[in-house]
């Protein structure tokens, strides 16, 4: 009697194991708060969202911007909490820099100051620090962040002189 009962424990536990194992990831909870969780099914909706409202802004971001949003973490909390701006941030030749709100007029400012050599570069970005979700790693323990430039390069355009003219391009 006792072996039966042990066998028919022993499947069952083999069963409830297995179909634990099979569950998606996404109908696995996160330790961190419902909005921190990746898969979240609210998160592509809110992103949309967001992005389609850039594209309606005053400022007439250019898609290649609003492409940032699709880098940083994969949350709900990611998107309800970036900014709706992007940024401007100019590196001088002696490495110091500042930051002012993105427009298409001071682009165009910064790539002529790179041009005649008062810039060294320039970045441009939503976001300077990666959003941490559930399980990512700390936006300083990432391999793209640059403490001199605080930023995390992966969420960058960055621009700079090639040749005589100034190439922007996503830092990879």
């Amino acid at each position: 009697m006792f072996n039966k009962m042990r066998n028919a424990c022993t499947r069952i536990c083999f069963t409830v194991f297995a179909l634990a194992c099979s569950l998606p990831a996404a109908d696995t909870p996160c330790n961190c708060g419902p909005d921190f969780c990746h898969n979240d099914p609210r998160y592509s909706k809110a992103l949309a969202k967001k992005k389609g409202e850039m594209r309606k802004s005053q400022e007439h971001y250019p898609e290649e911007l609003i492409a940032l949003m699709d880098l940083d973490g994969e949350c709900l909390a990611r998107v309800e909490r970036a900014p709706d701006v992007f940024t401007l941030k100019m590196v001088k030749p002696d490495a110091s820099w500042s930051t002012i709100p993105w427009t298409k007029r001071d682009e165009d400012i910064a790539k002529q100051e790179v041009t005649n050599g008062q810039l060294r570069e320039f970045y441009e970005f939503n976001v300077s620090k990666a959003f941490k979700c559930c399980d990512d790693r700390k936006f300083d323990e990432r391999p793209d962040w640059d403490a001199s430039l605080e930023l995390n390069l992966r969420l960058t355009i960055k621009c700079a002189k090639v040749g005589s003219s100034v190439s922007c391009a996503r830092v990879p």
